[in-house]
């Protein structure tokens, strides 16, 4: 994009016959260049985010269905790390062994398991029993889970890649690029088409907002929604707040051993319970430390690791007192 810039330089005349034709002929050909090809990046961009907020945000509003990423390879290969599970609801009547369903696990922090259906038990009353099983995994699910409600989501079809794609843009790393970068396209885009020189600089500040609340009520109202249970919400909340000191010390106990795997299986879980639990800067650390064991920066993840124990007690308090206003 600066070629056009620069002034050809004078050849001699018996090196004329070698060199290339017309370079020193439509000068702006490589702005034009550069315009057409920022134009075709930015417009893609455009249209892939729109299509990703239609597909993500859009959709299960208006046809009903749910969307969730496959963290784990428990489903190999049909649905790998990264791919994007649509499911949509279904009475569990119609449930039949073999169907892929996305649940809550009755154990631990119950959280959310996308698994196939190896034994079923519908009672007169509407409730199944089922018993699950990940493709790729040796052996069944050591629980067995009861679908209260008469409904529960079952899968229809896989977005290979898109989770990788969603998560790989809430990496703070990516974030920072599209932040600056495009902001720096347009402007590249702007000075190129009308041919003037760089402006000699800019504050560079960049707002980073305010901090993260340590617990919003909103996450877990949508989960009452989604179950239909404000009460199974609640109680959801409650096994998250007893269980987050084991999850912290079993974070902390990974890294001081080294131990990386054991460390991204518990922010993993950390993270997506803190996520349904409004536990938001509590899921911003399991992000950046996440981020630092895939990256294996051992200082970085020490430092994540370091605000996921210190801020554990904060979130603590913050829980304590939506359990206090609520029994109010």
């Amino acid at each position: 994009m600066t070629a056009s810039l620069v002034r050809p330089r004078r050849v001699s005349r018996t090196a004329t016959t070698t060199a290339t034709p017309g370079s020193g002929k439509n000068p702006g050909l490589a702005s034009k260049i550069a315009r057409a090809l920022v134009s075709v990046i930015t417009t893609t961009i455009m249209v892939a985010a729109v299509a990703a907020f239609l597909f993500l945000a859009v959709g299960p509003r208006v046809l009903g269905y749910q969307t969730s990423t496959m963290l784990t390879g428990s489903m190999s290969p049909l649905i790998n790390p990264g791919d994007v599970v649509v499911t949509v609801p279904v009475a569990v009547q119609n449930l039949k062994v073999g169907d892929i369903i996305t649940y809550h696990i009755p154990v631990e922090d119950q959280r959310v398991e996308t698994h196939r259906i190896i034994d079923l038990t519908v009672n007169n009353q509407g409730t199944a029993t089922v018993r699950t099983k990940g493709d790729a995994n040796n052996g069944a699910d050591p629980w067995t889970a009861t679908l209260a409600g008469g409904q529960v989501d079952r899968q229809v079809f896989t977005v290979p890649y898109l989770g990788n794609a969603i998560r790989a843009l809430r990496d703070p790393v990516v974030l920072k690029v599209l932040m600056y970068g495009a902001p720096a396209a347009l402007v590249v885009m702007v000075l190129v088409s009308i041919w003037r020189k760089k402006p000699e600089g800019d504050d560079g500040a960049v707002d980073t907002g305010a901090a993260l609340p340590a617990f919003d009520r909103r996450p877990l109202k949508r989960l009452a929604r989604e179950m239909k249970s404000k009460e199974a919400a609640e109680k959801f909340a409650a096994a998250y707040a007893k269980m987050l000191p084991q999850r912290v010390d079993k974070i902390s106990h990974a890294l001081s051993t080294g131990d990386s795997d054991l460390a991204m299986d518990a922010v993993l879980s950390l993270k997506t319970s803190s996520s349904m639990v409004g536990a938001l800067r509590m899921e911003q650390h399991c992000v950046r430390l996440e981020h630092a064991l895939v990256t294996t920066d051992h200082t970085a993840a020490a430092q994540a690791g370091e605000l996921v124990r210190q801020h554990q007690p904060q979130l603590e308090k913050a829980l304590g007192g939506h359990t206090t206003r609520r029994a109010a």
